[in-house]
């Protein structure tokens, strides 16, 4: 027979990781395994092809490795990734930007984590 010392232990630590498991899927929080995990990309973006983006390319080479952006601030400042594709949590969101010059130059590009 169980101890009722261990019955209780067992059920707070049960309890606990209930509360964590919740906290982490419901409060935006950055979810470390898979960082990606509510960002929504369209097809052919990969993290790894923004990354090879440097500065001074134009949008013509950029087009060549990665897709259109589907939502973006203006057509100075490219934007990939939107909010909400976790179907069981709220997590922190990733959004991938990119800023042209007049000539249509990358001069900046940054990833942002959104807690929102």
């Amino acid at each position: 027979m169980k101890s009722p010392l261990r019955i209780v232990s067992c059920f707070f630590a049960g309890i606990g990781t209930f509360a964590l498991v919740w906290f982490v899927c419901h409060t935006e929080s950055y979810f470390l395994p898979y960082p990606l995990i509510d960002t929504k990309l369209p097809s052919g973006f990969s993290e790894e092809k923004f990354s090879s983006i440097q500065l001074g390319m134009d949008k013509d080479e950029i087009l060549k490795i990665l897709p259109a952006p589907e939502h973006s601030i203006d057509r100075d400042n490219w934007s990939y990734g939107v909010d909400g594709a976790a179907f069981w949590g709220d997590f922190a969101w990733i959004s991938f930007q990119m800023c042209f010059d007049k000539e249509g130059k990358v001069i900046e590009k940054k990833r942002y984590v959104y807690h929102d």
